[in-house]
């Protein structure tokens, strides 16, 4: 069972069973665009203890707001009540909800008409407000008034931008007049709600078409955590279709800290500020600095030892993003693309661990105590492997290793 029959077996028991029934919202926008969901939701008129009933595997995800999701055929669906929604006084969540017998009525609270559809099992859709025709027209407009969707939740300005470039859609004049008129309500979001939508616009085929958006619309100056960093105007922006050709999402994290004027050394910083985790803030900071600080002539050693201590796919990595951030030219990175393949190939060791020597083994040769001096020591020897000076051979390390460690004076780790 795929996803699709796993939904459509849920809205058919609840028919069965004597309740409305309906697939809804993003599955069906993609549906009517010919593109294969990527979930599906149903709405109904049974309340969620009747769901809970009805079906074997539930869980009360949203149980409040009438949300049940249903285990089927492997599947989770979120399964949610007919609801009308009270005032937002926090800007995200309604005070409360009051469940409704209609399906127009619940459409009603949604925020964009190309979301606000519902389609039965036998495939008659329920549009009451143009979706439709919004779909054909390729266009991202609210439902109802603007200002009213968007003093409810101010994250649908960002989604509004976000599906325009998932879409490929346009806004509409109305619905792009209120986010210009509204950005300063952006100030209130949360930084991880935003980072969500920036995680899903890094999915889309044009990146820079939202974060274009977001720059010419006034909202970056008020989102969190970006209005409180030095931006650029819109005008002195670098050209944003890199991020279109970026392969890798910390690229695209490291190009947009690039686009907001925010030097390399800055990177962990703001990737903090961002609640990125921990891995992410060092990786992209890592990528943005050695990408920015990249030679435009890159000799053999220093190309070998770049590539042991991070890696051939880290310098692959960091070599594309310097010409993106103007680094280096086209030419040059072809050049020294070509270059790094061919030191990888010639090295004889990629990582410490392929050292024929280990840290026990000087330790035994030398007789001396562990300490720092054998961290340095294994980094001479591997220095040497890389690049020739000495081949990956267990006794020749050792002789060397003990030359190393006999010149080595005593450092304080010697006595512990």
């Amino acid at each position: 069972m795929d996803p699709c029959q796993a939904a459509l077996s849920i809205v058919n028991a609840l028919e069965e069973a004597g309740f409305q029934a309906y697939l809804v919202g993003g599955c069906v926008r993609d549906r009517l665009l010919g593109r294969e969901p990527e979930d599906y939701d149903v709405c109904t008129d049974a309340r969620p203890e009747q769901i809970q009933t009805l079906f074997p595997r539930t869980i009360a995800t949203g149980i409040r707001h009438g949300t049940v999701t249903v285990i089927a055929g492997g599947h989770p669906v979120e399964v949610t009540t007919f609801r009308v929604e009270g005032a937002y006084r926090d800007g995200r969540r309604p005070s409360h909800v009051r469940f409704v017998r209609r399906v127009e009525e619940d459409l009603a609270r949604r925020d964009f008409t190309i979301n606000a559809m519902a389609l039965d099992r036998r495939g008659r859709l329920i549009d009451p407000f143009g979706g439709q025709g919004d779909l054909k027209r390729r266009v991202i407009r609210t439902v109802g008034a603007a200002d009213d969707r968007f003093r409810e939740d101010a994250l649908r300005m960002v989604r509004a931008i976000r599906l325009a470039a998932q879409l490929e859609f346009t806004l509409h004049p109305e619905t792009e007049e209120a986010i210009r008129r509204m950005a300063p309500d952006l100030a209130r979001l949360s930084v991880e709600r935003v980072v969500q939508e920036l995680e899903k616009i890094w999915k889309t085929r044009r990146s820079s078409k939202a974060i274009a958006s977001l720059f010419r619309l006034g909202m970056m100056d008020h989102l969190p955590p970006f209005r409180r960093w030095e931006l650029p105007s819109s005008a002195c922006l670098s050209p944003l279709t890199v991020l279109d050709e970026a392969p890798s999402r910390r690229m695209r994290w490291a190009l947009l800290l690039h686009l907001c004027g925010q030097k390399p050394e800055e990177a962990a910083r703001r990737l903090r500020e961002l609640r990125l985790p921990r891995r992410d803030v060092e990786e992209i900071g890592r990528l943005y600095r050695s990408a920015a600080s990249w030679p435009p002539f890159l000799t053999e050693e220093e190309g070998k030892r770049r590539i042991f201590r991070d890696g051939i796919r880290f310098c692959r990595e960091a070599l594309e993003l310097s010409q993106r951030l103007g680094a280096i030219d086209a030419e040059e990175r072809l050049g020294q693309s070509e270059a790094l393949n061919r030191w990888s190939d010639e090295m004889p060791i990629r990582r410490m661990g392929e050292l024929a020597v280990n840290g026990k083994d000087l330790i035994d040769a030398t007789g001396r105590p562990s300490g720092p001096w054998v961290g340095h020591t294994l980094e001479r020897l591997a220095d040497a492997v890389i690049l020739g000076r000495l081949a990956n051979d267990h006794q020749q390390l050792i002789e060397e290793g003990v030359r190393i460690g006999r010149d080595t004076t005593a450092d304080p780790g010697d006595d512990d």
